[in-house]
């Protein structure tokens, strides 16, 4: 059974500083993220010969791509937070415009919705490498008692 994506329906409510926070929440952890992506990229680097070793090379290769089009999404996601952000900034100037609200306001929604997701989805890759990684080392370990 799949889970439904959560509506948000309090965004309504939001004021402008709030979203503003949300955004630097979200900046942070996309920052992270990016921190990390460099972290598996060096990590896998520094395992090869295990991974070679383990017959685990199409697994990871598989792992590698999908880390290439988790880094992808994370930069289109990035700037969409940042043209989110900068849009807040005219919002708060131009406060008669309570149409440039409603939509600011979706935007919002669907920023966070997305920011969700993918990092729902970055989790379960994140499991998938170090689970692969963690095989790859113990079949190494087990090699070398054996010899």
């Amino acid at each position: 059974m799949k889970n439904k994506t959560p509506q948000f329906r309090y965004i309504e409510w939001k004021t402008p500083d709030e979203m503003h926070f949300s955004s630097l929440q979200w900046h942070s952890e996309l920052g992270f993220i990016q921190d990390e992506h460099r972290f598996f990229e060096d990590m896998l680097g520094e395992y090869t010969m295990p991974i070679i070793e383990s017959h685990l090379f199409s697994r990871i290769k598989e792992l590698i791509e999908r880390l290439t089009d988790s880094k992808e999404k994370l930069q289109d996601l990035q700037q969409q937070v940042n043209d989110h952000s900068n849009r807040l900034q005219r919002l708060v100037e131009n406060v008669d415009e309570p149409k440039e609200g409603r939509q600011y306001r979706q935007e919002h929604k669907k920023i966070l919705q997305a920011v969700n997701e993918y990092s729902k989805e970055y989790k379960q890759l994140k499991k998938e490498i170090f689970a692969a990684v963690s095989q790859a080392l113990k079949q190494q370990k087990q090699k070398r008692l054996l010899t």
